[in-house]
């Protein structure tokens, strides 16, 4: 099971949060209440950074800049189908088949993105670093557009493929009908599962092979580097180094069903509330931290952020203001 199969599961009497002196109804719109809650801190940060960088020019010439708006972008749009999705299954509980099939496509070429994303900002440091005359002419924005159009591809071939086989086994009359919408809804055959795991297997294991590539060419860089080029490699490996950290907070997700069983067999609790807990904790907030930590640590993009946060400190007191002046003014 994964970020797809759970946050689309819908309610019933084994998927209550152990909340005592709440009805079913009120325990449901608890869980929907802090997904909610989650999504919109997720996308109010998120779409800072995606506000800085299209307001300032000196990002869209950088292909590292790219590829890290992207990678913001790609966890915003995964976040939002996955929030419709859960929204609309527990308080619904079907969903039509069509639309499910969409969300479903969307959701795990997200998914899929997320590792190639990471592996191609570890790459574009290497290049810098290792490669430093051959950057501009290998980083060019072109070329990274392209790549990451040739990633969206790559990453839509599995749910395509799935679907594909639905058209085959399934007849038309039953995309007009309507479905619990889960990440199973796909599955027709034991070979799509196979497929499946391969794919997520070969995706993680691309990256996690760029990382170690590219991290121990960077070290190795660093100390053979003049005192003057010696930051500059300090901050790359470092960098490299939370790209791995964000890709192993995304494997991580892949391990849930693991955690949950070794939690519930030292706590004797009901699955659906572990699992619910266990998704949060795994896979929205570690969504919620690494684009923070990243924009917080890159020197430009902390600038331009203090300036936006106070810009909208400075607007939300003028506009309190003029709401108090106008508030006196009637009373006066």
């Amino acid at each position: 099971m994964n970020a797809t199969e759970y946050l689309t599961e819908p309610a019933n009497s084994t998927n209550e949060v152990s909340v005592p002196g709440f009805s079913k109804q009120t325990k449901v719109i608890l869980k929907i209440s802090l997904v909610v809650l989650l999504y919109i801190v997720n996308n109010y940060i998120n779409g800072m950074l995606i506000a800085v960088f299209f307001k300032h020019h000196v990002f869209h010439g950088n292909s590292r800049y790219v590829l890290f708006i992207h990678l913001v972008f790609n966890d915003m749009l995964d976040i939002s189908v996955l929030l419709i999705m859960h929204i609309w299954v527990e308080t619904l509980h079907i969903m039509p088949v069509s639309l499910c099939y969409v969300f479903l496509i969307i959701a795990y070429t997200t998914n899929y993105n997320t590792p190639l994303n990471l592996a191609l900002m570890a790459l574009e440091r290497y290049i810098a670093i290792c490669k430093p005359l051959h950057h501009p002419k290998i980083c060019t924005i072109r070329r990274t557009y392209i790549i990451l159009g040739i990633m969206w591809l790559i990453s839509f071939i599995s749910p395509a493929s799935d679907i594909i086989i639905v058209f085959n086994v399934e007849p038309l009359s039953f995309f007009c009908t309507e479905i619990t919408c889960v990440s199973n809804s796909f599955l027709r055959t034991e070979a799509q599962s196979l497929k499946r795991g391969f794919m997520i297997i070969s995706y993680f294991a691309l990256a996690w092979l760029t990382m170690a590539f590219t991290y121990i060419h960077i070290v190795i860089t660093a100390r053979s580097a003049s005192r003057s080029e010696k930051s500059s490699a300090r901050k790359a490996y470092n960098t490299v180094l939370l790209h791995a950290i964000q890709l192993t907070l995304s494997t991580l997700m892949f391990l849930v069903p693991l955690v949950d069983s070794i939690w519930l067999y030292f706590h004797k609790q009901d699955p659906k509330d572990v699992q619910y807990y266990t998704h949060i904790l795994i896979i929205l907030f570690p969504r919620l931290l690494s684009p923070l930590i990243y924009g917080v640590r890159e020197e430009n993009f902390r600038k331009y952020l203090k300036g936006y946060v106070k810009c909208c400190t400075l607007e939300s007191k003028e506009l309190s203001n003029q709401a108090t002046k106008e508030i006196n003014r009637r009373k006066g």
